[in-house]
């Protein structure tokens, strides 16, 4: 009863903090811009987290909850690219000194969270396997290779149309070619090769986010119910059908995916959010990307938990106290790095 209890108030929270301070509008000024994104983030990295419960401590509204966190993936995907497009077309220069402004970041922070939990494994174990000291999250790597199509496309065509296409292209191939090579026995580890078509809707609502608002201004609450309805239909069918080697697995959940984030855009654009609880969890939401698997198995190894509930949530506010002071050391280490000579852009 206690895990129920809680996994309520976890929810009962996860609302509050999406809505709280919301405003309906008729028309969102703010529509996809950093404090709108950030809260958005805050709320999805939430629930992603309850989506990589170990499987002894899952319960079913953790369940229920976590079963939409591939689309805060798809969404963290799609807000990386969507920054990216637009600060390409206000400075198309800036590609040449691309890697110096987003490199440092990723990696730090990556690098400082398997610092610090090799440092707590030779705590428990007593051995520090170097591999794992400076190795890379397996996440940050599809988002590097996301970053670098970016870069390669903006590199070889100059013309931005023939770029975003380039970009959406190999994107399309390497999910494919990822995808089959794991049906394959190729690949072992976890691979996101739906939710990295995010990065794809990213730069096309970049690149028609005024036709996208402007379409849902006419008969919003019908279009938005209608929207909602497609998405229903289409999680039924997925829940059915994702058995299915690609027809379910691959294409179908694509296109569930597209049609809850339309749903969510086409919300958005009449619904203001933003309060200093999910900006807060927005500007650290990496960092808890990156650090929760981590604290779900540190968790595990201090005691032995006989309610879900509490471990769901002690590991939550462990991962974002952990998750805030990574923020903090990394933004420190970035910001230094960033004063240096070699750091500075050409003009």
């Amino acid at each position: 009863m206690i895990d129920y209890v809680i996994m309520m108030v976890i929810l009962i929270f996860l609302v509050f903090e999406i809505l709280y301070n919301s405003k309906f509008v008729s028309v969102n000024e703010h529509f996809f811009d950093r404090t709108n994104t950030n809260s958005m983030r805050g709320f999805w990295c939430l629930v992603v987290i309850l989506v990589h419960v170990p499987t002894l401590y899952q319960n079913r509204i953790q369940d229920m909850i976590g079963s939409f966190a591939y689309i805060g993936v798809t969404f963290f995907f799609m807000t990386s690219s969507y920054g990216l497009t637009l600060s390409q077309a206000n400075n198309p220069n800036g590609i040449h000194y691309f890697w110096r402004k987003r490199l440092p970041k990723l990696l730090f922070t990556s690098w400082i969270i398997s610092i610090l939990f090799s440092i707590i494994d030779y705590y428990f174990n007593g051995t520090i396997q170097l591999k794992k000291v400076f190795g890379i999250n397996e996440w940050v790597k599809w988002l590097l290779a996301c970053y670098l199509l970016f870069w390669i496309s903006n590199m070889v065509f100059r013309n931005q149309i023939y770029s975003k296409i380039g970009i959406c292209i190999m994107i399309t191939v390497g999910s494919l070619l990822v995808y089959f090579m794991q049906r394959g026995g190729f690949f072992t580890r976890a691979t996101w090769t739906t939710e990295c078509y995010g990065f794809v809707w990213g730069i096309l609502l970049a690149s028609f986010g005024k036709e996208f608002i402007s379409f849902f201004k006419e008969k919003w609450l019908f279009k938005w119910c209608v929207l909602g309805t497609i998405a229903t239909i289409l999680g039924c069918l997925y829940l059915k059908y994702k058995i299915i080697p690609f027809a379910g697995d691959y294409l179908l959940k694509i296109i569930l995916g597209i049609a809850i984030t339309c749903f969510i855009l086409c919300a958005n654009t009449r619904i203001e959010l933003g309060n200093s609880v999910n900006m807060f969890l927005g500007k650290i939401s990496f960092e808890i990307y990156l650090i929760h698997g981590d604290v779900f198995r540190l968790m595990g190894k201090i005691r032995e938990w006989n309610h879900s509930g509490l471990y769901i949530l002690c590991c939550i506010f462990l991962t974002v106290f952990l998750a805030s002071a990574v923020h903090i050391v990394s933004d420190s280490a970035v910001k230094v790095l960033n004063k240096m000579p070699i750091m500075q852009n050409d003009g």
